[in-house]
């Protein structure tokens, strides 16, 4: 079994360098409907059977930019939401510091994020107890945070791949796992060589 996951293209919206955290929480805003950066995404052949995708309009975008078939929209496959981790009126902040506090924050469990680290490992579970497991190759479209996780779900379930540190848009990145049926076919072969 093979599961692809796959970032959204690159999302076209510029930020200021420096900002508040009112600044930071509209440019978030702006970034969620903002149009993407269309680019040709390498699939490696492979023919996806089902293909599942963030209800968020850059992943849906992308997603209809790489598969043919029906998608399957899935609000569980949403981005984690990064929100300002303190409150400033007229102190500004570097764009990095506000991106990478917010993630710290939600790390830590501050009350600062909308969603904590258990309920985004909880959704991700929601996700895949309920995908259709009978599919051979499974591509699945939404976003670096979520895919950064995911990633770890998978490895626990018995995927193996690559251990992401940096999740790149418009890249395709490959988890395979070998079925039960798979083993003992592979096991008999050996039996037989052997």
């Amino acid at each position: 079994m093979r599961i692809g996951l796959l970032r959204h293209f690159k999302v076209n919206c510029p930020h200021k360098k420096m900002m508040t955290s009112k600044e930071f929480r509209e440019w978030s805003e702006k970034y969620e409907v903002s149009k993407v950066i269309k680019k040709k995404v390498d699939m490696y052949g492979i023919e996806w059977d089902i293909c599942y995708v963030s209800d968020l309009p850059r992943a849906i975008t992308t997603a209809k930019e790489v598969y043919s078939g029906n998608i399957l929209i899935d609000k569980l496959l949403r981005e984690v939401d990064n929100a300002p981790f303190i409150h400033t009126e007229r102190i500004r902040l570097p764009f990095e510091i506000w991106h990478i506090c917010g993630r710290l924050a939600w790390y830590f469990k501050s009350k600062s994020q909308p969603e904590t680290i258990n309920g985004t490992k909880k959704r991700i579970n929601m996700f895949l107890d309920r995908i259709d497991w009978s599919k051979e190759n499974i591509l699945i479209v939404f976003h670096g945070f979520m895919i950064y996780n995911f990633q770890k779900e998978l490895r626990k379930r018995g995927f193996k791949g690559a251990k992401l540190k940096i999740v790149k848009n418009g890249v395709l990145y490959e988890y395979i796992r070998e079925d039960q049926k798979d083993m003992v076919e592979n096991e008999n072969n050996a039996d037989l060589c052997g």
